[in-house]
């Protein structure tokens, strides 16, 4: 490798090296996972093992691993090929190359693809090529992204792990919801059931987390229902409904966690930046605002109601898992209605508090938004400060996205305003100062990965992270799941 690595890296890379099948890394963001993933493909390389590497992640970090990470500390020559939809005659002409060991340009071959390509015809047929043509090394990066057994994407990869050499998962948020999201990662790095004891996720389920049961009311409601929906029939046993019982926030009851510690942690190197870097610490601050009287009533009507009522009068009724967006969106003055955003009110106290608050700051921030027609108000708002600002998220194009991250981290803008979904991931962005919440869902992983991308290797100062919160909202909410979640994964995976 170009580069030096760290003490705990140095461990992480021998643990790799004694685990050749399979092996995963449970490591805190910004901790150097890819650091050691490269240094382990350089080992089997020298070794003999493998002659080639494929890489699943989420877009924009698939080509992160070719365009800065790959040149940045491998020492080997490698031959690299960031998978593109739609591609021209010439990176055509560049994938059919990479398939032809032949005319092969370097000591290891590499295949980074996002992991929704693997869901198209097109991706998935030509990752099943490159592992049926090489020894190769099966990397999922943030593999958390494979955790719903039901996915497509996740039967596919596990379909195709057993082609493998040897096979790796790296994430700092393997279960962001719970112990059930480690089924499928676990299944990925050995199928079969040989790491959990089963290869039921039924099973798993039932085995980690309390269910109802069949006396409970809830379940009985449901499995009358279900006998209607049947003509009166019977219920087989293996078809009957199971569902999770729940604490008095709604969120799952766990059990056995001791035991399911005892079974991943012989698979998983756990890395905390607390153990291992001596990062600044987080600072974290919350600034409140209270929602006018007229976007309060709007709020309390679509809660309580389930329903909006438009200028003209009509009714729009929302099921229980639409309202929860839809009273996201109204604490932020919109609600999206037939694909349009619709404004309350003329002021936006979310708004407003935000400008007030980037007032105080020195240096660059990160703004994460969860709505597009967030970001956009963001984007105006700033721009008539005269600040300069980029926006990342899923309308971007990926040319423009790598040109937005290379833009704030040489300082040439002020201020990076991004989607946690799409920007939250495998970017460095440790030029800023400060992270601003904009909003929040309750996607912890998101969250966990979003705080990261500025405390991380390579930050010499100290994070502020600030939520803005409408008082009294599904915004408090959100933000004690969020902090449950992190709870639970902190016991099974030893974070304390």
């Amino acid at each position: 490798m170009k580069t030096t690595p760290m003490k705990h890296q140095e461990v992480g890379i021998e643990l790799l090296a004694q685990h050749p099948e399979f092996y995963g890394l449970g490591a805190e963001q910004g901790t150097g996972k890819t650091w050691m993933l490269l240094s382990d493909i350089e080992c089997a390389v020298a070794a003999g093992d493998i002659n080639a590497v494929a890489v699943i992640a989420p877009k924009g970090v698939h080509t992160n691993w070719t365009r800065r990470e790959i040149p940045e500390h491998m020492e080997l020559e490698v031959d690299a090929l960031a998978w593109v939809s739609g591609p021209n005659m010439g990176q055509k002409q560049e994938m059919k190359r990479i398939l032809t060991p032949s005319q092969r340009r370097g000591e290891v071959t590499v295949l980074s693809m996002n992991i929704d390509a693997v869901n198209t015809t097109a991706g998935y047929n030509y990752l099943r090529n490159f592992l049926r043509i090489y020894d190769c090394m099966f990397i999922v990066d943030e593999s958390s992204r494979i955790k719903t057994p039901s996915a497509g994407r996740t039967k596919r990869l596990i379909g195709l792990a057993p082609m493998a050499v040897s096979r790796r998962i790296a994430s700092g948020t393997m279960m962001p919801n719970g112990p059930p999201d480690l089924f499928s990662q676990m299944e990925f790095l050995s199928p079969g059931g040989r790491l959990l004891g089963t290869s039921s996720y039924r099973a798993f389920v039932a085995e980690f987390a309390e269910m109802l049961p069949a006396s409970h009311p809830l379940m009985h409601h449901v499995m009358e229902r279900m006998k209607k929906r049947r003509g009166g029939k019977e219920i087989h046993e293996k078809a009957m409904p199971r569902m999770m019982a729940t604490n008095p926030d709604g969120t799952p009851k766990w059990k056995n966690l001791d035991k399911l510690q005892t079974l991943i942690k012989p698979h998983i190197f756990r890395v905390l930046k607390k153990d291992c870097l001596d990062l600044p610490d987080k600072i974290y601050q919350t600034y409140d605002f209270a929602l006018p009287a007229a976007q309060r009533r709007i709020y309390d009507e679509a809660e309580k109601q389930l329903r909006y009522q438009r200028d003209t009068g009509e009714l729009d009724v929302f099921t229980a898992l639409t309202r929860i967006m839809k009273l996201r969106q109204i604490v932020s003055g919109f609600i999206m209605l037939d694909g349009e955003a619709t404004t309350l009110m003329e002021k936006n106290p979310r708004l407003d508090l935000f400008m007030e608050l980037i007032e105080d700051l020195d240096g660059q921030f990160i703004v994460w938004a969860s709505f597009r027609e967030e970001i956009a108000q963001i984007a105006a708002a700033l721009n008539k400060a005269g600040i300069s600002a980029v926006q990342y998220h899923g309308g971007v194009k990926t040319k423009d996205r790598e040109e937005a991250v290379d833009g704030f981290q040489s300082g040439k803008v002020r201020a990076f305003i991004g989607q946690p979904q799409s920007g939250g991931i495998g970017l460095t962005l440790t030029a800023a100062s400060t992270a601003i919440y904009y909003s929040n869902d309750y996607n912890s992983e998101t969250r966990l990965q979003s705080e990261d991308r500025c405390h991380r290797i390579g930050t010499t100062h100290p994070v502020v992270y600030i939520d803005i919160v409408a008082a009294e909202t599904i915004d408090e909410r959100i933000v004690s799941a969020l902090r449950r979640k992190e709870d639970i994964a902190k016991r099974v995976l030893n974070y304390l």
